[in-house]
């Protein structure tokens, strides 16, 4: 019998790597939130609708990204993402998209340059 957090990395990583939004939304809880801003400034995501507007957004951008790496704890998932920008002078190439999850479903979404930061998140 398969972990449920390992089925939900699996699911995760298929959706992202598909470019797949009705996919990953049905891992989302409806008021998950993403980024740590209270301010409604674009940067920050406060439910599922507008954590899926983001990554619509900045697909139609011409960014892309590719989960090469799931890693698994009792309390979420990191993956490892390499990104494809339009503009790549000043950008980042890699991140981790940690994403905490409650009852089955992403309720927070957290980036980080860091992959120790990222395994901590999960593990606790």
């Amino acid at each position: 019998m398969i972990d449920p957090m390992d089925a939900l990395a699996e699911r995760l990583r298929d959706a992202l790597n598909a470019r797949d939004m009705t996919a990953f939304r049905s891992l989302i809880a409806e008021d998950a939130r993403w980024g740590d801003s209270d301010l409604p400034d674009g940067r920050a995501c406060f439910n599922r609708n507008d954590i899926i507007a983001t990554y619509k957004r900045l697909l139609h951008q011409g960014v892309t990204g590719t989960v090469v790496e799931t890693i698994t704890g009792p309390a979420g998932v990191a993956c490892h993402i390499e990104i494809e920008w339009l503009d790549a002078s000043d950008r980042r190439p890699t991140l981790y998209q940690v994403f905490l999850v409650t009852d089955g479903l992403v309720t927070r979404i957290n980036g980080m340059d860091d992959r120790e930061l990222a395994i901590e998140q999960i593990s606790n």
